[in-house]
């Protein structure tokens, strides 16, 4: 019995870490569908809303248009060398009357909490230059209560709950601006936090440890023989 419950455990665990292996080697697989994508349509420029494909993920654009600066948008827990920050996210309008979020990037938080940064603005008709992305997912500690005044300090980005509160017609995707541009603030966004070859190297090291694990039980069954009962004469 005490075998039998042994092999039991090691199986499960054999099967955990293979399960993680293979996990990772799907999402190494996936950064590599997005590296290309990003380097294939980062190469491809669209001067309006219009033109872009179905899937527009990653393409670039150059718009021009104006900044709706009352209804600005903090992503909180930023942060940039250890210092806090926020995202800044405008609505933006283009010259066709569409309406997008940009973000414009990383803006550093005041000492007290309660405190807001002093945001840049830029009226009139500007140019815009950036990549369409999806809005950046990060873990929420506590379900977010959203504010009702402007500035609206946010946990995530929510491109349906925005388009609500702001009134407008909001794509679910944003625009992150090109480091390049003349609007643009510090950037520190990322489209790929971790490259392919990590989540392959992350998955060669749980398959060795189930190869470890299966190697120590194997050496423990084979130890802990029992004994074949010798025939009575």
């Amino acid at each position: 019995m005490r075998r039998t419950g042994f092999v039991l455990f090691t199986l499960v665990v054999l099967l955990g870490l293979v399960k993680l292996g293979l996990w990772q080697i799907s999402r190494g697989q996936e950064k590599e569908i997005l590296t290309a994508a990003l380097k294939l349509r980062g190469e491809q420029t669209y001067f309006s809303l219009a033109s872009l494909p179905e899937d527009p993920l990653w393409y670039r654009v150059r718009l021009s248009g104006t900044f709706d600066h009352s209804q600005a948008v903090l992503l909180d827990n930023q942060l940039d060398q250890g210092r806090p920050g926020y995202h800044l996210f405008y609505p933006f309008q283009t010259e066709r009357g569409d309406w997008l979020l940009v973000n414009l990037g990383w803006i550093a938080a005041p000492q007290y909490r309660e405190e807001l940064p002093v945001l840049p603005e830029h009226h009139g008709l500007v140019q815009i230059t950036g990549t369409i992305a999806p809005p950046t997912q990060l873990p929420e500690l506590a379900q977010e209560v959203p504010g009702e005044s402007w500035p609206r300090r946010v946990q995530n980005i929510k491109p349906d709950e925005l388009a609500s509160a702001t009134g407008l017609p909001l794509p679910a995707w944003v625009v992150q601006i090109a480091p390049d541009d003349p609007l643009a603030l510090k950037q520190n966004w990322q489209p790929v936090v971790m490259g392919p070859q990590k989540h392959y190297a992350y998955a060669a090291q749980w398959f060795l440890l189930a190869v470890a694990v299966a190697g120590m039980a194997w050496w423990w069954l084979r130890r802990t023989k029992p004994e074949r009962k010798g025939s009575q004469g």
